[in-house]
């Protein structure tokens, strides 16, 4: 049975912080899509994170945790580290906009320059912090604005988008986050997972397709 891997490469969003592991949105992600392609594939998943990461340490750790282990398919959650602005940066993003839009495609070109050439992007959830930053805006706000180039560069890069901002726009940001009103709660990860799950089937159906393909031109 053919093997297809998954990686979820991100920031402590990614991961969850302060949920279990059962809890987390990629661990149900796993779960919906095992129960999906149950039978026609095997489905490995990993997770590669780093907490407070932005993607100038993603570009750096991207060759040693994601180039050689040769996904089929990598989700790319970034931006809320990114948009962080900090009184000791002078007022600045930790990222700015345009370098976080480099960033990105400079992810993506070192990605397809190693034959990985199916990447999710997902959009951020909407956290409850009220406080405002240097620049006059909320964390989420600053982080709304780096989500609007997550989509735009998934546009123009013909790269997949799980909208997870959009699927909670009905949400109050207390209702999906935890006491520390940053990372996901229990009902956060389920939308996650219900955002997600279907981008990363409608991937592996096109990948089985296009094997299948390839297989039956191989008998002509």
């Amino acid at each position: 049975m053919k093997m297809y891997k998954t990686i979820f490469f991100g920031d402590s969003f990614t991961n969850c912080s302060g949920l279990s592991q059962l809890d987390t949105w990629p661990t149900m992600v796993h779960s919906m899509l095992n129960q999906q392609f149950e039978g026609r594939v095997n489905l490995q998943f990993e997770i590669s994170v780093a907490s407070q990461e932005n993607t100038r340490g993603a570009l750096e750790r991207l060759q040693r945790d994601i180039l050689f282990a040769n996904p089929d398919i990598l989700t790319v959650q970034y931006g809320t580290n990114d948009s962080t602005h900090l009184l000791s940066n002078k007022g600045a993003p930790l990222v700015s906009k345009d370098a976080f839009r480099f960033n990105l495609l400079k992810l993506i070109d070192k990605c397809r320059l190693f034959d990985i050439h199916r990447l999710v992007f997902i959009t951020n959830h909407p956290v409850a912090l009220d406080r405002y930053d240097i620049n006059g805006l909320t964390p989420d706000q600053n982080t709304q604005l780096y989500d609007e180039i997550v989509r735009e560069v998934a546009s123009t890069s013909a790269c997949h988008l799980a909208d997870v901002r959009k699927a909670m726009a009905n949400y109050n940001p207390n209702q999906l986050c935890l006491n520390d009103k940053i990372h996901v709660n229990t009902i956060g990860a389920k939308v996650y997972a219900e955002t997600i799950a279907p981008v990363i089937a409608t991937v592996l159906e096109d990948l089985i397709s296009a094997e299948n393909h390839e297989l039956t031109e191989s008998f002509k």
